[in-house]
C-alpha cells in the first residue's frame, strides 16, 4: 500500500485547486482522486480505515511520488483532529500551506458556499457545509469558518505539535498566481523532484472560475422547473441532443442574465465590514509575517 508524501493542507480558496491541477501535470507526481478525499478531518471518511485512504494511492507508478490537497485540514476549529491523525500515519509527510489575503479568502470562501447552494446542497451537506445565510455580514455571525480559516497562524499552531517548521512550505496565492514558474519550482525543489519541468506548456491554470459553477447552476435550475411542467419527461425521451442543446440556448438568451443578477450573484461585504475585519486581523498578520519572514503589510487594506 502506498502513503501520500506530501499534502496541500489549505487554505479554502487560495488557490489549491489550480496548484493540484499543476501538480498533475508533472510527471513525477502522483495527486489524488478526489483532490480533496478529507480524510483526516472528517470522522465518516476517518472511519474508513488507513488501507481506504491508502488506496487512493494504488495506481501511482514507482518513480512517483503521491500528494492529496485537502483543505479541511486547515480548518481547526471545525476539524480539531486532523494535524493528530496525520501525525499518527503520516510522521514524515511534508505539508504545503497556500496562504492568502485573510479577508478576500474568507469573503471568497462565502460566496463559493452561496453559489454552491444554488445547485449542490447535497455535496455541502454531506460535509456539513450548508449556509442559510444570505449576506456576508450574516454568514460570518453564524457560522464562525469562514474567519476561522483565516487565522492561518493559529492553523500553524497546530500542527507544530507534531511536525517541526522544516515540514512546511508556505505559499502565498499571489505568488502562485502572479509567478506561477518560480513559485512551482520552490515547490518541486521541496518535494525533492525534478524541477523546471514545463507544467505550463499547456497554459497557465485558473481553477474553480465562478462563471463555470453559475453555468452549472443554472441548467440545473432549468432542468428541475422543466421537469414539474406536465409531459415533459415522456416528451424529453424522443429528443436528439441537438435539439435538447438548442432549447437551452434559447432559454440561456433570455433568462440567464437575469437569473445569476437576482440568485447567483451574492451581495457585497459591506465597507465597514471590511474595516471591521482589518482591524481584527492586523496584530495576527504580522505575527504571521514575522514567523514565515514575508511583508504581508499590503494585506492591511
Amino acid at each position: 500500500m502506498t502513503k501520500p508524501d506530501f499534502i496541500i493542507i489549505g487554505a479554502a480558496k487560495s488557490g489549491t485547486t489550480t496548484l493540484y491541477q499543476y501538480l498533475c501535470r508533472h510527471p513525477q507526481i502522483y495527486m489524488s482522486t478526489p483532490k480533496e478525499p478529507d480524510f483526516f478531518s472528517l470522522d465518516k471518511n476517518y472511519a474508513q480505515g488507513i488501507e481506504w485512504y491508502e488506496s487512493l494511492f494504488n495506481q501511482a507508478q514507482p518513480n512517483q511520488i503521491c500528494g492529496e490537497a485537502s483543505t479541511t485540514y486547515s480548518r481547526y476549529h471545525q476539524h480539531p483532529f486532523a494535524a493528530e491523525r496525520i501525525a499518527k500515519h503520516l510522521s514524515n509527510v511534508k505539508l504545503i500551506y497556500v496562504m492568502r489575503h485573510p479577508i478576500d479568502r474568507a469573503y471568497s470562501f462565502y460566496t463559493y458556499r452561496f453559489r454552491r447552494s444554488q445547485y449542490n446542497q447535497k455535496f455541502l451537506a454531506e460535509r456539513n457545509e450548508l449556509m442559510t445565510a444570505r449576506t456576508f455580514e450574516e454568514a460570518i455571525e453564524k457560522q464562525t469558518e469562514f474567519i476561522d480559516s483565516s487565522y492561518y497562524l493559529e492553523q500553524i499552531e497546530k500542527y507544530l505539535k507534531f511536525f517541526p517548521k522544516e515540514s512546511f512550505l508556505f505559499i502565498l496565492m499571489e505568488d502562485l498566481i502572479e509567478h506561477p514558474g518560480a513559485t512551482l519550482n520552490q515547490i518541486f525543489r521541496f518535494l525533492n523532484v525534478e524541477e523546471n519541468f514545463d507544467v505550463l506548456q499547456k497554459g497557465e491554470i485558473f481553477a474553480n472560475q465562478a462563471e463555470n459553477d453559475a453555468e452549472k447552476a443554472f441548467r440545473q435550475q432549468i432542468f428541475k422547473s422543466i421537469q414539474k411542467i406536465p409531459l415533459v419527461s415522456y416528451v424529453g425521451k424522443f429528443m436528439t441532443e441537438s435539439i435538447k442543446s438548442n432549447l437551452y440556448t434559447i432559454i440561456k438568451k433570455v433568462n440567464y442574465i437575469n437569473w445569476t443578477n437576482q440568485q447567483y450573484i451574492p451581495p457585497k461585504m459591506l465597507p465597514e465590514t471590511r474595516q471591521m475585519l482589518i482591524n481584527k486581523f492586523d496584530e495576527p498578520n504580522q505575527k504571521l509575517a514575522k514567523f514565515i519572514q514575508r511583508d504581508l503589510s499590503h494585506w492591511n487594506q
